[in-house]
């Protein structure tokens, strides 16, 4: 009997408990959080304060003890804000670590911090770092996971966001457009540079990196501290990949997946039919980028010459720098000559790179077409489309034809008493790197007139849809092709492959076209009423930057702030692409239920 009316008690009082606590949860969610929300949202603010203070300007020693009780503070309300939610999870505790494992990681790496600090700091010391370095460093730490944390919960209030009402193009742009104005205001901070760098120069190389150009008017290795580099290595990263596509996986790996808005959007941008295959794509994309990067740093690691200065890190960081770097066909060198210098070392793989700007120029759905092909050789789902063929085949063309032409343009002038191996080796280097990349072996400038030439047609077709790459593309083009070829076959249609090309294609192709001559023109026509330099320099300069080669004939650096202006523009318009651009600034029609009259025009 006693039993039974013990059970009877702790079962009434843990009801009672269970009760207690889903009041406790539904006050908690419904007074508390909101509140406790901004808290977290100052403390953010804070944190990011405090971490711009210590890399962009410095923490003076009178001011670091209070910095340092101020980010334990904003320590303490990270932790209590992720264990308060996790005790008061909705619907259950389950659920929420599976939706929020990201936070809870980041707030058990506080809580290891703080345990392990005095251990860590120690071992910083017998490495020769010093106390006061040391703890510095720690600040930093514990300032990045802060900001991270509160990243993570940005890209969940951002998926609430109805992006259906606005335009892809628009918000496309405005992304690329939000990611310079940040670049650039971190490289204006004191502590970035190490040499005078002027306001339009930092614009210049923020422009340049996040539109994955390559053209500077400094020397980065020389005027930018290790911050400033790697400020730039970031806005080539995710100007290659494009910031929706990193913010769509960061929402689908961090934040517990996509919304539905969200993915309509992201299969827009990313000019897929289906929107089942919105969720794979951006996986894809994250996978095949870290992946190849990691494995082109490994390479470039293994590769460098013996006797290469630097610390160990420090040859990590530029072989990492720089995989990134082709990966993104961005043509930013931690070297004053770019790759001149090394490539006269026969230890160094020059190999490396073209593999990295090829496999980064072919675009992400190519990528993944073809590894699911390689994957699944015998299945009939995974058959190459005609758009990844058409891609395919122009690439090998453009390739094998750029070698040739930079062979025997070049054989009795840059390439003379090269043996014969090294100098297809440059020719296809440069049938290679003029495609978007940017990279140097041998000097631009030195180019005969000829190949000056072709390069500007290499330059303005550039690199294939989707991918890190720039220019008008090489589906672009062979759309084109392909239609004047139907065309004086006397087809009507235009049929490629067993399949007919629609008319909207073809019409956007044509438009490309048009709109990439109108840029061109008007930037030359610019920087000739700007400029004193020569009329080819100043084509060259222009295409080059249309394109997002970053290839120059030495130049860019003696521009004037209005000519480096006027490149910013063109860089900016030949990443995000001149339709894409107009789209996102004129105003759609309106839809009509009636049509005109048809009226045949003579053209040609």
């Amino acid at each position: 009997m006693r039993i039974f009316r013990l059970r009877r008690d702790l079962s009434r009082a843990f009801s009672a408990l269970r009760r207690s606590y889903y009041s406790a949860r539904s006050h908690y969610h419904h007074h508390i959080h909101p509140f406790f929300r901004w808290i977290f949202f100052l403390a953010g603010l804070a944190s990011g304060a405090i971490l711009v203070m210590e890399i962009g300007f410095g923490i003076a020693e009178e001011h670091r003890a209070l910095a340092t009780v101020t980010t334990e503070a904003i320590l303490i309300v990270l932790v209590a804000y992720e264990l308060i939610s996790l005790f008061f999870a909705r619907p259950n505790v389950r659920e929420h670590l599976s939706q929020h494992k990201m936070e809870i990681g980041l707030a058990a790496l506080v809580i290891f911090q703080w345990i392990f600090r005095d251990p860590l700091i120690s071992y910083l010391d017998a490495r020769g770092f010093s106390s006061a370095t040391a703890v510095l460093l720690f600040l930093a730490i514990s300032q990045a996971i802060f900001v991270l944390n509160n990243l993570i919960h940005l890209i969940r209030r951002v998926q609430a966001l109805r992006f259906l009402r606005v335009n892809p193009a628009m918000i496309f742009v405005g992304s690329f457009l939000f990611v310079i104005l940040c670049g650039y205001a971190l490289l204006s901070l004191p502590r970035f540079t190490v040499a005078e760098v002027s306001s339009m120069d930092r614009l210049f190389i923020a422009v340049s990196a996040t539109c994955v150009t390559g053209l500077s008017p400094v020397d980065i290795s020389r005027d930018f501290s290790f911050a400033g580099q790697m400020v730039i290595l970031v806005l080539i990263q995710i100007g290659g990949l494009g910031l929706m596509t990193l913010t769509s996986f960061f929402s689908l790996f961090l934040a517990g997946g996509h919304s539905i808005s969200e993915q309509l959007l992201m299969r827009d941008l990313l000019s897929e039919d289906s929107l089942g295959e919105v969720r794979k794509i951006v996986r894809s994309v994250a996978i095949f980028t870290f992946s190849i990067e990691a494995v082109g740093a490994v390479s470039l690691y293994r590769s460098l010459p013996e006797g290469f200065p630097g610390s160990f890190e420090s040859r990590w960081f530029h072989a990492i720098f720089h995989s990134i770097s082709a990966f993104c066909n961005a043509g930013f060198s931690l070297y004053a000559d770019s790759l001149a210098g090394l490539a006269r070392s026969p230890s160094y793989s020059i190999g490396t790179f073209m593999v990295l700007i090829v496999l980064g120029g072919l675009g992400f759905p190519v990528l993944r077409a073809l590894f699911m092909r390689i994957r699944h050789p015998a299945s009939v789902h995974f058959r190459l489309s005609v758009s990844t063929r058409l891609v395919l085949i122009a690439t090998l063309v453009l390739l094998v034809a750029g070698t040739v032409a930079f062979y025997l343009m070049e054989r009795n002038g840059l390439l003379k008493g090269m043996d014969s191996g090294s100098a297809w080796m440059h020719s296809l280097f440069y049938s290679v790197t003029t495609r978007t990349a940017g990279f140097e072996t041998l000097s631009t400038a030195a180019f005969a007139l000829p190949t000056v030439f072709f390069t500007f047609l290499l330059m303005w077709i550039g690199a294939s849809p989707v991918s890190t790459g720039g220019g008008i593309k090489t589906s672009t083009i062979s759309v084109a092709a392909v239609h004047i070829m139907n065309l004086i076959r006397g087809k009507q249609r235009v049929e490629v492959f067993g399949r007919t090309v629609s008319a909207d294609t073809v019409a956007r192709a044509y438009s490309t076209v048009l709109l990439s001559f109108f840029s061109i023109f008007a930037a030359i026509f610019a920087l000739l009423f700007l400029e004193k330099h020569a009329f080819i320099d100043i084509i060259f300069e222009v295409v080059s930057a249309f394109g997002t080669v970053g290839l120059s004939r030495g130049i860019t650096a003696a521009l004037t702030e209005e000519g480096k202006a006027v490149l910013c523009v063109v860089m900016f318009v030949g990443r995000v692409g001149s339709m894409t651009f107009l789209l996102s600034v004129v105003p759609r029609a309106r839809q009509v239920n009636y049509t005109y009259p048809t009226e045949y025009i003579v053209v040609g």
